[in-house]
């Protein structure tokens, strides 16, 4: 069984490489060439940029999420910690879950479950908030098709930087 998952994770379509993004906000190994998106929104008045570099392989996503925090925001513990608290209680209720009261801490692996457009999905997530930012390390698939293995590689090799 061993073996097996170890083949399953070296398998071609997984083409493993490290990658820096947003300008070091994190490195992380994706299984393939990551696309990257970069926008900007508001929160408490200040605009921030989020950032995603995703990869897909075999219908599951791969993907690491960044905000950039600006000044304001890197001052302001509170307001930070607020930020983070919002941003990881949308991935509940995107999926049409209610967010936990003790919402994981920093770098605490967590699965979230739920329904999308394309029917019953599974999340399984890391989250770090570093004084200049907010990463995510995120791999979305099908809940009767997800990798488990190529899911707990990815997320391990994900490192917020600054």
């Amino acid at each position: 069984m061993l073996l097996s998952a170890l083949l399953m994770a070296c398998s071609p379509q997984y083409n493993w490489r490290q990658l820096t993004v947003g300008a070091g906000a994190a490195t992380a190994f994706f299984p393939d060439k990551p696309v990257t998106q970069e926008r900007t929104l508001q929160f408490s008045g200040h605009d921030v940029v989020f950032g995603m570099a995703s990869a897909t392989v075999d219908d599951t996503l791969f993907t690491v999420t960044y905000a950039i925090l600006p000044e304001a925001l890197r001052k302001d513990e509170a307001a930070r910690k607020e930020f983070a608290s919002g941003v990881v209680g949308s991935l509940y209720r995107n999926l049409g879950q209610e967010p936990p009261e003790a919402l994981p801490t920093a770098g605490e692996l967590f699965t979230v479950e739920g329904k999308s457009h394309d029917g019953d999905i599974t999340l399984q997530v890391r989250t770090w908030l570093t004084e200049q930012s907010l990463v995510q390390g995120i791999v979305t698939a099908a809940r009767d098709r997800f990798p488990a293995a190529q899911a707990t590689e990815f997320l391990q090799g994900v490192e917020p930087g600054r």
